[in-house]
């Protein structure tokens, strides 16, 4: 019922949990832990550009996008900080399609008195800091379930209660800073699609493993993925044979690149 894989980084990840899921089908409980998900080698980029051609060639949406939909990396890129907490939110009712996105729940959520609004990305990131000063502070830096001002939810009853499938995938995000102030992050998904979502999930969550990290000022330690239940989407448009052919090229990506 459990299933662990350990990679360097999220496209080599991605790859063996693929791998994986092509013959299993689907994985209960399958976990896979990244040492440096920041970092990115050639192969990386050819397993990337490999998988949104695939993903764009089937009518899907390219990493980026997905990605975005976790962090608005291009916005943090353009502005700094204040392009995620400020520029993306302003933005976003423009671009809003469906339930939303994961993003927009981590920068803004109604607060305790009527009206107000909270960040409560940047409320974490503050929270961090204050640790760094010597305040003893552990297990409270959740991006999580539970619509308190001290968590950073997700889910949202109130909206997504009576949705099914098309209910908020990934369901918690927890952060932890090492006694040698190293940022660990560990994210639960309920539900998993490892082909069309799951390497745009993997490098949006670097991102945000990332930013935070920068923006308290720490080094990156692992990140972990924990989904509940992963899947090989055969439903997504593609055949068998297409899946194994892209498993082919990403598993060998310097040959692919010569």
């Amino acid at each position: 019922m459990v299933h662990v894989i350990s990679a360097d980084t999220c496209p080599e990840a991605w790859v063996k949990a693929v791998t994986h899921l092509r013959k299993q089908k689907e994985q209960y409980n399958l976990i896979v832990e990244i040492a440096d998900s920041e970092k990115m080698t050639s192969s990386d980029f050819v397993i990337c550009k490999n998988v949104d051609e695939f993903l764009r060639e089937h009518d899907k949406l390219p990493l980026i996008t997905v990605a975005g939909t976790i962090f608005p990396g291009g916005y943090y890129k353009r502005y700094g900080p204040e392009g995620v907490y400020e520029h993306f939110p302003a933005a976003y009712p423009k671009m809003k399609k469906g339930w939303g996105c994961y993003a927009m729940r981590l920068l803004r959520r109604p607060g305790k008195e009527d009206g107000e609004t909270i960040n409560p990305l940047e409320i974490l990131v503050d929270k961090m800091k204050k640790q760094l000063k010597g305040l003893k502070m552990r297990g409270v830096y959740e991006l999580g379930l539970i619509d308190t001002v001290s968590d950073l939810p997700i889910y949202d009853p109130a909206l997504d209660s009576r949705r099914g499938r098309t209910n908020p995938c990934m369901s918690h995000l927890s952060f932890k800073l090492t006694s040698d102030k190293r940022l660990l992050l560990t994210v639960l998904y309920r539900y998993h699609y490892y082909v069309e979502k799951g390497l745009g999930n993997l490098i949006g969550l670097a991102q945000l493993h990332a930013f935070v990290a920068h923006q308290v000022g720490v080094k990156m330690g692992p990140m972990v993925c924990h989904s509940t239940l992963a899947i090989a989407d055969f439903d997504g448009g593609w055949k068998a044979n297409d899946l194994d052919t892209l498993i082919k090229k990403c598993a060998a990506p310097e040959k692919k690149a010569a």
